[in-house]
């Protein structure tokens, strides 16, 4: 009779237990979820942008003001939202901490784990990307120059001189390109820029349509060659990726930001 009371029991405690786990479970799933949401793009503006998701507002108290988006800088904005399953209308929204008008205004995604946005804020209004369908047969490179000084064309390419031989290698990334317009260009990667090691010790090379050596800004070779890492470039094999490359003047000269989230290449 004892080994049955004792019995009964155990069963009846992991009964109870199996119940209590599962109910805490339960509430552990209705009690919220995490999104990651990116931002990438450029601030063109003299006033500081704020961002905010759904009712978590980014302002200079979080963080030390580090989430605030600076004057004339890139955009680089990258944060966990907690919300209940089930909510709708869910928004990001961009604001001028100073004349307070919203300048960015779009849904977040009712499922999933990750948010990305595209944000081009350049003379008081949003530049919209609007990058092409992938191509199954190639990569396509997206460039936007901002350069104010001039719309003159510029051609943008790849070089490296082999320490071996000292033979200077090129391969084009795109011609043509009109400062402050889009444009994209199909690329495989080049044999002689396919891999890591090849690219460590290549630069990207802005220089004026046509020419290799007129330097495209302010006729500045230091102002118009950066290192190619910054592109996180399409390496060899790769294809059908869609990458957008926004290329600005900053305080130290060539800045890229990279406005396309694989989760390898971010």
């Amino acid at each position: 009779m004892r080994l049955f009371i004792n019995k009964t029991i155990t069963v009846l405690l992991l009964t109870l237990s199996s119940v209590a786990f599962t109910a805490c479970n339960k509430e552990d799933l209705n009690a919220g979820m995490a999104m990651q949401v990116l931002v990438a793009g450029y601030n063109n503006s003299d006033h500081a942008l704020q961002i905010s998701l759904d009712t978590s507002v980014y302002d200079v108290s979080v963080n030390n003001g580090d989430y605030i988006i600076k004057p004339t800088s890139l955009v680089h904005f990258n944060a966990t939202h907690r919300y209940v399953p089930g909510r709708t209308n869910k928004m990001l929204v961009i604001t001028d901490t100073v004349t307070k008008k919203e300048v960015f205004r779009q849904q977040l995604p009712e499922t999933g784990t990750k948010a990305y946005y595209n944000f081009l804020y350049i003379d008081g209004k949003e530049v919209p990307s609007q990058p092409p369908a992938a191509d199954p047969n190639t990569n396509k490179l997206g460039f936007y120059i901002r350069y104010a000084e001039s719309t003159d064309p510029v051609d943008i390419f790849l070089s490296r001189t082999d320490a071996a031989n000292g033979q200077e290698y090129r391969a084009y990334l795109a011609r043509n390109v009109q400062p402050n317009k889009w444009a994209y260009a199909g690329y495989l990667a080049d044999e002689r820029f396919a891999t890591i090691n090849m690219l460590s010790s290549t630069n990207i090379c802005f220089t004026k349509a046509g020419t290799t050596d007129q330097w495209a800004f302010y006729d500045d070779e230091s102002k118009s060659k950066m290192a190619a890492s910054s592109l996180v470039m399409p390496r060899a094999g790769e294809k059908g990726l869609v990458q957008p490359y926004l290329v600005v003047q900053g305080k130290w000269g060539l800045e890229i930001g990279r406005m396309f989230f694989y989760p390898d290449r971010i």
